[in-house]
């Protein structure tokens, strides 16, 4: 996009987080809690997703909430990623890493739809190489940079790409 800027999602980070350290459970223990396994699919199913336990003090550090990105940092799904829309009381396992956008920054929109595609895909495992258990820190995961166009042509983009979205998950 010409005039728009290459910025890398740590610049435009508001928060880079490493994922809770938990067993799951189908039993109703505490928040959902959400896996690579959930986030691999086109959609998270939130029923199938599983519970943990987790405290009160530990809650609001690992919590998920609307417009966070949530990005695989291991094994073979490593660099799959989702834009959280929809959640539901939950937090996010150690094998994810949350970026949380600076709203001021970016739209969150935009940038998720960007990290959700492909070419986030091929830039990860660029990084990573041939590794057989391939891994990304993140470090690795937030250094993609995007082009940053102004707030209306973010927003225009992103609901384009959201309109996209509703056909493919209405067929």
């Amino acid at each position: 996009m010409i005039g728009a800027a290459m910025l890398s999602l740590a610049e435009i980070a508001e928060s880079i987080k490493y994922g809770y350290t938990a067993s799951a459970s189908d039993a109703e223990i505490g928040p959902k809690f959400l896996r690579i396994t959930d986030i691999v699919p086109d959609q998270i199913d939130w029923l199938r997703v599983p519970y943990c336990e987790i405290e009160d003090k530990d809650l609001d550090r690992f919590a998920l909430r609307s417009g966070d990105i949530v990005i695989a940092r291991t094994g073979a799904t490593v660099g799959y990623a989702k834009l959280i829309r929809d959640v539901e009381r939950s937090v996010f396992a150690s094998y994810l890493v949350r970026i949380r956008i600076n709203p001021d920054k970016a739209d969150v929109d935009y940038v998720g739809r960007i990290v959700e595609s492909a070419v986030y895909k091929r830039f990860v495992q660029s990084q990573i190489g041939g590794a057989a258990q391939p891994n990304a820190n993140a470090q690795i995961l937030s250094s993609f940079k995007l082009p940053i166009p102004d707030r209306p042509t973010q927003h225009r983009i992103a609901v384009i790409l959201s309109a996209y979205d509703d056909l493919i998950e209405t067929n």
